[in-house]
């Protein structure tokens, strides 16, 4: 391999991912679901910890009957790290504030107002931050931690607050019980309890079939409102709740919304460890007490939201009841946390095929942070060390590059000695190489090595909790996009002037006009990565620079390669 096809080989991998990236950027975000609202005007909510106001009839039980109209009330649930609100509209938690962290801030970068502006659709100043005073809240209120039923899928008696008397739900101690009868004689009770570890809850479910007939099996699901696509690593709003579940020793999700429209639905069947709702960096799920072989469906209620659920398809005979107990986590993806509770929750981190990678930088990441006391300078810490590493191997491969440079006056020589005889040609290439120590292989076996760390660290940096809501400098969240455009405009700069510093003298005019095009396109992506990935790129680059240089400066006062 010579040192066109050399160039060729990786400008035709770089333009690969360049040409995704920009169709993965540019594709349009599905319009999120219409939030469905009820008519009927909710009643006042009765004080914490009283029982909803008498019903005009009873089942025997002495629960009200969720065809019967009583007051909406709700029933504050309280347990070290978290604190909702257990609602008569389907006798769930929602609305689940997590304590410690606060909110997403909103970030509005200078560009996009100002094409809002030039558009007419901005009013007023730009800000380049909003939000972010106010606690982080998993499953808003239209979301529910714990649905319930037997045969197909519904909104849990209710769906919407407005829907009066669903469940009667009454607090004794620490503990909330949640109740509703159907006049059909079905019986769904749910009791939660604070968990043996912050953030969890002890959960039990108990289906008890009063009717007449076998019911085909009972479900347990986690619901949520989901707008937008977490399809594309690329895509700047990827970070949307969205259903997501552990089963059969895997990762299972969707992406969009689209996927369960209509009549799709998606389904896993398997080992079941956990199922919930998740985005990139908070996790609100069911782990079952005893991993079991059943289904997780994930499908879109009538109201609009969606939702995770375990379909246990075990008939359910008249009198008999079903019951189904769960650790409840809703938190942060926290590595640590997570591989305290078990479960396989740990796996809601999806760091990918290289996630070993990922969690050895994770933890170095940590120690700098440790260290220094800011994630920022964590970052640009790791990034010298993960340089450092590498230096070796890079250094080798641009001593082969200037080699070759060196060397291409006697290559061409061959070539036109030769060109009548190709393996001839082929081998007095390689004994040039040879005997100057040089290999057609160095310049691309450093890139091949170095792919897994740099996807490792991608997922890092991409997925990690540990950055959410850090600041750095200017910058008030490094997992958000920098709104200023400094830090992605540094990275255009340095790219260019990496390219500057390679040799393109064997290049056709095509493929200098693309080099010299490629800083803008990657500069481009750039302003919508997180800043925190993008500060990594910008240092890795600089150094890069900086040991190009030296090498080449090293090089160039050595005597120069013969043949």
């Amino acid at each position: 391999m010579n040192q066109d096809q050399d160039r060729r080989a990786l400008l035709a991998i770089v333009l690969s991912v360049l040409v995704f990236a920009i169709w993965q950027y540019f594709m349009p975000d599905p319009t999120p679901p219409p939030v469905e609202t009820a008519a009927t005007e909710a009643a006042p909510v009765p004080a914490v910890g009283t029982a909803p106001s008498a019903a005009p009839s009873t089942t025997p039980s002495g629960v009200v009957p969720s065809r019967v109209k009583v007051a909406d009330h709700g029933v504050a649930l309280v347990a070290p790290g978290i604190s909702a609100e257990v609602h008569s509209s389907n006798g769930a938690p929602r609305a689940i504030e997590v304590s410690g962290f606060e909110a997403t801030i909103h970030v509005t970068p200078i560009w996009t107002w100002l094409m809002a502006k030039f558009g007419g659709e901005a009013e007023g100043e730009w800000s380049p931050y909003d939000g972010g005073d106010t606690p982080r809240i998993v499953l808003e209120k239209t979301g529910a931690l714990v649905l319930a039923g037997a045969g197909p899928l519904d909104d849990d008696g209710a769906g919407t607050e407005g829907d009066a008397g669903a469940y009667t739900v009454v607090k004794n101690g620490d503990t909330i019980v949640a109740r509703r009868a159907d006049p059909s004689g079905l019986l769904i009770t749910k009791t939660y309890a604070p968990g043996p570890l912050e953030r969890t809850l002890r959960v039990q479910v108990e289906v008890h079939n009063g009717t007449d007939r076998t019911l085909p099996g009972a479900w347990v699901g986690v619901v949520d409102h989901m707008a937008g696509s977490a399809g594309s690593m690329f895509d700047r709003s990827s970070n949307v709740t969205q259903p997501q579940a552990w089963v059969d020793d895997d990762f299972e999700s969707i992406m969009s919304v689209d996927d369960v429209e209509g009549a799709d639905v998606e389904e896993f069947t398997g080992p079941v460890s956990w199922f919930g709702m998740g985005d990139r960096y908070f996790l609100a799920a069911l782990a079952l007490d005893e991993v079991i072989d059943a289904r997780v469906m994930m499908d879109q209620l009538p109201g609009g939201r969606v939702g995770s659920f375990l379909m246990d398809g075990s008939p359910i005979d008249p009198g008999a009841t079903r019951t189904m107990s769960f650790t409840a986590y809703t938190g942060p993806k926290d590595l640590d946390t997570l591989l305290a509770v078990g479960h396989d929750l740990d796996q809601a981190v999806d760091y990918g095929i290289f996630g070993f990678f990922s969690k050895l930088l994770l933890f170095l990441l940590k120690l700098f942070h440790t260290g220094v006391g800011n994630w920022g300078l964590a970052i640009i810490l790791l990034t010298m060390m993960i340089k450092l590493v590498f230096y070796p191997l890079n250094q080798r491969a641009y001593e082969s590059s200037e080699k070759m440079k060196q060397l291409q006056p006697e290559l061409d020589t061959l070539k036109e000695k030769y060109k009548d005889d190709q393996q001839l040609q082929s081998q007095e290439m390689m004994k040039l190489w040879k005997d100057n120590g040089v290999s057609p292989l160095g310049g691309c076996l450093p890139m091949l090595v170095q792919l897994p760390v740099f996807f490792a660290l991608y997922n890092v940096m991409y997925y990690s909790v540990e950055l959410y809501d850090t600041s750095f400098l200017y910058i008030l969240d490094l997992t958000a996009a920098d709104p200023y455009g400094v830090i992605p405009t540094i990275y255009a700069g340095l790219l260019v002037l990496q390219q500057a510093m390679m040799p393109t003298a064997n290049m056709d005019p095509t493929q200098q006009k693309i080099m010299k095009m490629m800083p803008l396109f990657f500069a481009f992506i750039m302003f919508s990565f997180p800043s925190g990935l993008v500060m990594y790129f910008c240092v890795n680059m600089l150094l890069t620079i900086v040991q190009q240089w030296w090498i080449r400066r090293r090089l160039s006062a050595a005597p120069k390669a013969t043949a």
